[in-house]
């Protein structure tokens, strides 16, 4: 196990580093790149605004939760293990940190201390909660963009001083190489366009950050930001079982020819006897 724990400037950014081995076993696959399409899953729960408590990773894993993916719809609401609805909201998201701390390898949990948590740790709960069945891990870009067609992920990097401000024409962060590392932080990558080789990814800063609450990062500098000790995590949600199909309808029964002739022989002698037969009445 490998962690690593930021000391940032901002409150906000309690995202911090843990590298288990183990997770190698559970890498996500890299598609032929002739698959590799643009992709845009859409949002249905409110961007989030983690005001300042470092809970960017329980508000990227909520923040999964409430976006669509290839195998659901995404959720604006859940039930949790004790019952009862509760909304896809920031309240969720302190639930999942609460439990994030708890379930990392990070010293210290939340309450009473506000300690920060990690990628795996966020994915843990998620699967405590039972709103996720598992997780991979997308190990390279390749498998980043693999792992989208197929849904939204979580991306933990370092977050640079010059990445508080977006390009207010372009949408884009600045992620300026030479700029000081603020600390750690933790979101969700929603998109990818194709076309303009860039990941849209959506804070937990509220809507006033960014364009709406989101922004765009450039394919070069999310490899680069990942090869500062990033990751990417990919789980697997929960769906509702399919019902089964319905029965086959019985296949009729072949009539026994020995019946029609039967028939047959009845009506004939009905009719040299001068009986009368049901058509006939």
């Amino acid at each position: 196990m490998r962690t690593h724990e930021y000391r940032p400037i901002d409150p906000r950014l309690g995202r911090h580093v843990e590298h288990d081995a183990r997770s190698l076993a559970f890498a996500h696959g890299v598609l032929p790149k002739s698959a590799i399409k643009s992709v845009d899953w859409t949002r249905r729960a409110p961007i989030f605004d983690q005001g300042d408590l470092g809970s960017c990773t329980g508000n990227a894993a909520t923040g999964l939760l409430g976006t669509d993916s290839a195998a659901r719809t995404g959720l604006t609401s859940v039930t949790p293990p004790e019952g009862g609805v509760v909304p896809v909201d920031e309240d969720l998201a302190i639930r999942v940190y609460e439990l994030a701390t708890q379930l990392d390898s990070i010293k210290g949990t939340y309450p009473p201390d506000d300690t920060g948590s990690s990628g795996i740790g966020a994915a843990k709960a998620l699967k405590k909660l039972g709103l996720a069945v598992s997780y991979t891990h997308a190990f390279s870009l390749d498998a980043l963009k693999s792992a989208l067609q197929s849904g939204p992920v979580m991306v933990g990097t370092v977050w640079l001083e010059s990445m508080f401000d977006t390009d207010p024409k372009t949408g884009f962060v600045k992620v300026d190489r030479k700029s000081q590392v603020a600390g750690g932080h933790e979101y969700v990558i929603s998109a990818y366009d194709a076309i303009r080789r860039a990941f849209r990814i959506d804070n937990s800063w509220g809507t006033s950050w960014g364009l709406n609450g989101s922004a765009w990062i450039s394919e070069s500098d999310a490899q680069w930001l990942l090869s500062q000790q990033g990751d990417v995590t990919v789980p697997a949600w929960v769906t509702a079982p399919t019902p089964p199909p319905p029965p086959p309808s019985p296949t009729p029964s072949a009539i026994d020819p020995r019946l029609v002739q039967v028939v047959g022989l009845v009506t004939a002698w009905a009719h040299d006897n001068n009986v009368p037969t049901m058509k006939g009445q």
